[in-house]
C-alpha cells in the first residue's frame, strides 16, 4: 500500500471514529477551550519597544550598550514658543522652568539626560579673576525677576555658546527645547503621557504655543485609543452577524460560524496569556482578520451542510458529507494559513516571533474550534426542517458568468492574459516599495493630528528633533583625547553637514575648543584644538571642575574616555532620510579615520540609527517571508495532492496578488514597517484559502461529470458563491477600522487588507478555474470520485 493510501486510510479511521463518538470529540474541545479562556484574562495590551528591535544587528547592538550613558530612541521633546518677541522675558523662563521641572518628574525619566536652557546641568562657562574655570546656571528659579539689561546679558551668553543657541533655543530666539530621555525596560506609557499632558497644559498659557512630540509622545497617543478599539470590536461583530443573517437566514447559518469565532478567539487570545506574549495595540487587525477567516471557514462548511441536506434529506449524513467534501481543502488551507503567518518568526524582532507564534497557534486551531467542531454540532442537532437548498438565484449569476467568460476557452485565455499585462503593469510600481517611513512625522496618526504638527512645528524651528547617534569609539583609556582623534571627529562631522536635510551637530570637539578660546581671554583666534593629548585633557578636566553638578562630559564621552558621543539632528526618520545618512557616515568613517590607529565610527543610536537597523532586517525579513510563504504553500499543497502542478496552481493567485499588493503600496506610498509586514504576511496567505477550496471543488465537479467547463461553472455556481461571502465576511472584519479608527495606520492596514482580499477572491475566481480550462492539469481532469462525496 502506498504512502497516500495509508495516509488516507488512517484518515478515514479518525474521522469514522470522530463521528461515532460526537459528543467526546465536542466535550474535548469545549474543556479545551475553557482551559484557554482560563487565560485571557491574564493577557496584558502593551507597546514593547525593545521587541520592535532586530537584537542581533549591530546597530541595535551598540545602541544597547550606549543607551545609559548617551541617550537612547525613547525621548521627550518639548517646546516653548512664544508669539510675540522672544523668550527672553520673565514670563517665558518660568514657564521654560516650570516644564524642565515637570520633565523631569515624570515616570522612568533618567534624570541625568535632561537638557533645557533652565537645567542645573545647562550652564554658562567662564574664567574667574583668579584664572580658575567656574559655571553658573542660566536660570535661577530663587532669582526669577531680571532686570532688562541682566536679560539682554543672558540673550548674549546664549548667543556665545554653540551648545544652547540654535539647539536649546532657536535661531530666531522665539523657542525654546527641553528634552527628556526615558529609562528603557520599565516604561509606563500611559502613566508618562498623562504626567505629560498634564505638565503640559500647566505651561500653556496666552500668549505662548507649547508642542510635544518623540516616541514615547506617539505609543501614549496610541494608548488613548484603546477604548475604540474595544467598540470598533462590537461593531464587527454585529456587521458580521448581520451578513449571516442576511446570507443564511437560518439558525445554524447564524449561530455555528459566530461560535467558531469565539471558540478561536478565546484559543489564540488564552495561548497568548498563557506563555506570557502582550497583544500590541497596532497589530489589533490581524486577531480581527483571523477571527474573520475562522468564520468564513464555517461558512463553508455550513453552506456545504445546506447543499448535502437539500440532497440527502438527512442532517447527520449531510454533516459528514460536508466534512468529507471539504476535509482535504479545508484543512489544507488552515495548515498553509498557520504555517505562512507563522513564518513572520524568522523575523529579526521579538515582536515578529511572537505575533508569528501567536497568530500560527490561532490559526490552526481553527481545525479544531471550527473545521470539527460545526459538523460535528450538526450531527448532534436537530435536523433543520427546511431542506431547500438557498440563494439559487445568485448560484444561477454566476454560473451565467463564468460560462460566458473562463469557461470558454477564449475566455479563459482572455483572464489570463489579462492577469500577465496587470502583472508586468505593476511590476515597476510594487519594486517601488520603500523600506522604513514615506513620509516626515509618524503615519500611524492622521497628518493633521497634534504629534504630527507639533513635530513639524519642532523641526521648523530647530535643527531636528530626531537624532542619530554615532560613536567615535578607541580601545586606549582616554583615548579620545588625542588630537588625532579629535580632528577625525571634526572631519566626520564636516562630511555629514555636506547632507542637506542635517540640522545641526553636538559633539566634543566644539566643547574643547569652546573652553580653549576661554582660557585665551575669549579671544576667538584660539577657538581651536590643541596638538596634544594632555592639553585636550585639562581642558576637559576644566569643563567638568566648573561645574558643581557631577558628570558634566557625561552626554559627549564615557568615563574612560574611550568613547565619544557625537548627535546629528534630523527633521524626519523617512527612508531616504535615514538611508542617505548612514551612507554619508559610511563615508564619513572612511575619510575620518584614514592614518588614524585605533579610532572607528559606530552607529546605532538615537531613533535615526534605531529605524535604520529596523529597516535593514526588514529588508532582509520581507525578502525572506514572503518567497517563504511562497515555497511553504507550494510544497504542501504539491505534498497534499501528490502533484508538481497542483503546487503551482495554488502560488500562481498568491503570486498575482503579492505583486498587485506591492503595487498598490507603491501607488499610495505606503512603506514597509514593522508594523506592514505583519498585515501583509497576513493578506498573503488569504488566497491560499480561496484557491484551495476552488481547486478542490473542480476536481469534485470533474470527476463527477468529466467536462472541465461544466466543471468551472458548477465550482464557481457553488464554491464561487461562498467564497465571494467569505471575501465579504473577512473584509467585514476589517472593514471597521476604515471608518471608525483614529489611528492612520489602522485605517490604512484595513484598506490594503481589504485591497488584498477582494484582490485574491477575484484571482481564485478567475485564474484558477481559467488556468484549469486551458492547461487541463491531470491532477484535475483525472480525479476520481471519492467514496462518499455527493453532488451539489
Amino acid at each position: 500500500m502506498s504512502l497516500r493510501a495509508r495516509v488516507t486510510s488512517a484518515l478515514m479511521r479518525g474521522e469514522t471514529w470522530i463521528f461515532a463518538h460526537p459528543a467526546m470529540v465536542l466535550m474535548a474541545i469545549f474543556a479545551a477551550t475553557l482551559l484557554f479562556a482560563l487565560h485571557v484574562p491574564k493577557l496584558q495590551v502593551y507597546t514593547d519597544f525593545n521587541d520592535l528591535l532586530p537584537k542581533n544587528h549591530p546597530y541595535i547592538q551598540t545602541y544597547d550598550r550606549i543607551k545609559e550613558n548617551f541617550g537612547g530612541a525613547n525621548q521627550v521633546v518639548m517646546v516653548i514658543e512664544v508669539e510675540q518677541g522672544d523668550v527672553f522675558n520673565d514670563t517665558t523662563l518660568r514657564l521654560i522652568d516650570e516644564a524642565t521641572q515637570g520633565i523631569d518628574t515624570l515616570p522612568s525619566i533618567n534624570h541625568n539626560l535632561i537638557s533645557s536652557l533652565t537645567h542645573r546641568t545647562v550652564r554658562k562657562v567662564y574664567v574667574r579673576p583668579d584664572g580658575g574655570f567656574a559655571s553658573n546656571p542660566y536660570y535661577d528659579a530663587e532669582h526669577a525677576e531680571h532686570t532688562p539689561e541682566q536679560l539682554e546679558q543672558l540673550r548674549k551668553d546664549v548667543m556665545a555658546n554653540p551648545q544652547v543657541y540654535g539647539l536649546l533655543v532657536s535661531p530666531d530666539m522665539k523657542a525654546a527645547l527641553i528634552r527628556g530621555q526615558l529609562n528603557e525596560g520599565d516604561i509606563d506609557y500611559v502613566k508618562t503621557f498623562a504626567a505629560l499632558k498634564a505638565v503640559r497644559e500647566a505651561v500653556t498659557v496666552p500668549g505662548h504655543r507649547v508642542y510635544v512630540t518623540g516616541n514615547p509622545v506617539l505609543t501614549g497617543y496610541v494608548y488613548t485609543y484603546l477604548n475604540q478599539i474595544v467598540g470598533i470590536l462590537f461593531w464587527t461583530l454585529a456587521l458580521l452577524a448581520m451578513l449571516l443573517i442576511v446570507y443564511f437566514r437560518r439558525f445554524y447559518g447564524i449561530a455555528l460560524p459566530l461560535l467558531g469565532i469565539g471558540l478561536s478567539s478565546l484559543w489564540g487570545l488564552g495561548f497568548m496569556a498563557w506563555v506570557g506574549f502582550n497583544l500590541e495595540p497596532l497589530s489589533m487587525p490581524i486577531p480581527f482578520l483571523i477571527a474573520a477567516r475562522a468564520m468564513s471557514h464555517g461558512v463553508q462548511l455550513v453552506a456545504r451542510y445546506y447543499e448535502e441536506l437539500a440532497v440527502t434529506h438527512n442532517g447527520e449524513q449531510a454533516a459528514r458529507n460536508a466534512l468529507d467534501a471539504l476535509f482535504r481543502p479545508g484543512s489544507l488551507a488552515i495548515i498553509v494559513d498557520a504555517v505562512c503567518i507563522a513564518v513572520m518568526m524568522l523575523g529579526a524582532a521579538p515582536f515578529n516571533w511572537k505575533l508569528g507564534a501567536s497568530a500560527g497557534f490561532w490559526a490552526f486551531s481553527v481545525i479544531f474550534t471550527v473545521h470539527f467542531m460545526i459538523p460535528l454540532a450538526l450531527t448532534l442537532l436537530p435536523q433543520p426542517r427546511d431542506m431547500e437548498n438557498k440563494n439559487q438565484a445568485v448560484r444561477g449569476v454566476l454560473a451565467s458568468f463564468m460560462a460566458h467568460t473562463g469557461a470558454r476557452p477564449a475566455g479563459a485565455v482572455t483572464i489570463l492574459a489579462v492577469t500577465a499585462a496587470l502583472v508586468v503593469a505593476g511590476s515597476p510600481l510594487a519594486l517601488s516599495v520603500k523600506i522604513g517611513e514615506s513620509e516626515p512625522g509618524s503615519p500611524i496618526l492622521h497628518r493633521d493630528h497634534d504629534f504630527n504638527v507639533s513635530t513639524t512645528a519642532i523641526n521648523t524651528l530647530f535643527p531636528g528633533s530626531e537624532e542619530l547617534h554615532i560613536i567615535a569609539r578607541t580601545s586606549e583609556e582616554g583615548g579620545i583625547k588625542r588630537p588625532e582623534v579629535m580632528q577625525a571627529i571634526e572631519k566626520f562631522q564636516q562630511h555629514m553637514l555636506s547632507d542637506p536635510s542635517l540640522g545641526g551637530v553636538k559633539a566634543i570637539p566644539a566643547v574643547v575648543r569652546q573652553v580653549n578660546r576661554l582660557t585665551h581671554n575669549d579671544d576667538p583666534r584660539w577657538a581651536q584644538l590643541p596638538d596634544n593629548a594632555s592639553e585636550i585633557g585639562g581642558l576637559m578636566f576644566a569643563y567638568m571642575a566648573s561645574s558643581p553638578i557631577p558628570g558634566a562630559l557625561k552626554e559627549f564621552v564615557n568615563p574612560q574616555e574611550t568613547e565619544a558621543d557625537l548627535v546629528f539632528f534630523y527633521k524626519d526618520h523617512q527612508a531616504d532620510t535615514i538611508n542617505r545618512a548612514l551612507a554619508l557616515a559610511q563615508e564619513a568613517a572612511l575619510i575620518a579615520t584614514a592614518g588614524v590607529d585605533d579610532l572607528r565610527f559606530e552607529p546605532g543610536g538615537g531613533i535615526v540609527g534605531v529605524s535604520a537597523a529596523v529597516n535593514e532586517a526588514l529588508h532582509h525579513d520581507h525578502l525572506v517571508m514572503v518567497p517563504m510563504v511562497m515555497i511553504v504553500a507550494f510544497v504542501l499543497v504539491m505534498a497534499y495532492y501528490q502533484s508538481f502542478h497542483a503546487g503551482w496552481l495554488m502560488v500562481l493567485p498568491m503570486l498575482f496578488a503579492t505583486i498587485m499588493t506591492y503595487a498598490y503600496m507603491g501607488w499610495n506610498d505606503i512603506g514597509i514597517s514593522v508594523n506592514t509586514v505583519p498585515v501583509i504576511m497576513v493578506g498573503v496567505g488569504v488566497g491560499i484559502d480561496y484557491a484551495v477550496y476552488f481547486m478542490d471543488r473542480i476536481r469534485e465537479e470533474m470527476a463527477e461529470l468529466g467536462d472541465i467547463r461544466q466543471a468551472a461553472i458548477n465550482a464557481v455556481s457553488t464554491t464561487g458563491y461562498a467564497v465571494s461571502f467569505t471575501a465579504l465576511t473577512l473584509i467585514a472584519g476589517v472593514v471597521m477600522w476604515i471608518f471608525m479608527s483614529d489611528l492612520r495606520f489602522q485605517s490604512d492596514a484595513a484598506v490594503l487588507l481589504s485591497f488584498m482580499l477582494v484582490v485574491n477572491a477575484v484571482a481564485a475566481m478567475l485564474i484558477v478555474p481559467a488556468w484549469c480550462v486551458v492547461f487541463r492539469p491531470r491532477f484535475v481532469v483525472g480525479a476520481v470520485p471519492t467514496a462518499t462525496a455527493l453532488p451539489a
